[in-house]
């Protein structure tokens, strides 16, 4: 019965960290919002025209009660969690690409005015594809396989259209090019 000793140790290889500031952030972020509720919304007689609701029906109900939800177990899991060292510059670089995409994603909305969804979902799915480490080939044919699938999803699937962007009120492209773009 020697294999006996290796059944308190944990089955992975690294041992996982309850993420002790996470929890701490969400328990502070929950704590604002909490504070901040009472001015955020309105009484439920506002909103239903003058009659009156009972308390399970207020507006704000449901987000103070998971609001007050959310403190308590984010703080009792902050008492719980181990300690942690973190590699700073690590985390700085993995939430960096996070901020990175999500810029990306915002400016990609405000490119759809300019220069159309088709160019617009090409220019974002090229640079996350560019962020995410591929290259060459393998960087275009994962744009264009994007493009190419988010245009027939919102064009076709959900038969959404945009309006003509501005850049081709500047060209003089032919109709059926402007179409695909």
């Amino acid at each position: 019965m020697s294999g006996d000793n290796d059944i308190d140790e944990s089955p992975f290889k690294e041992d996982r960290h309850g993420g002790k500031y996470l929890l701490g952030g969400m328990a502070a972020a929950a704590a604002i919002l909490l504070a901040l509720h009472g001015s955020q919304t309105v009484p439920g007689s506002e909103v239903s025209g003058r009659l009156e609701v009972g308390w399970w029906a207020e507006p704000g109900l449901s987000s103070a009660v998971f609001l007050v939800l959310t403190v308590l177990t984010s703080v009792a899991a902050f008492i719980v969690a181990k300690r942690e060292s973190i590699d700073w510059a690590q985390t700085a670089g993995e939430y960096g690409r996070v901020a990175l995409v999500s810029a990306c994603m915002i400016a990609t909305v405000f490119l759809l005015k300019i220069i159309g969804f088709a160019l617009s979902i090409l220019v974002f799915a090229g640079v996350v594809a560019l962020i995410a480490g591929f290259r060459g080939t393998r960087l275009i044919a994962i744009a264009v396989a994007a493009c190419v699938a988010m245009v027939l999803i919102f064009r076709i699937g959900f038969a959404v259209w945009f309006p003509r962007p501005e850049l081709f009120k500047l060209m003089d492209l032919p109709f059926w090019l402007q179409g695909v773009l």
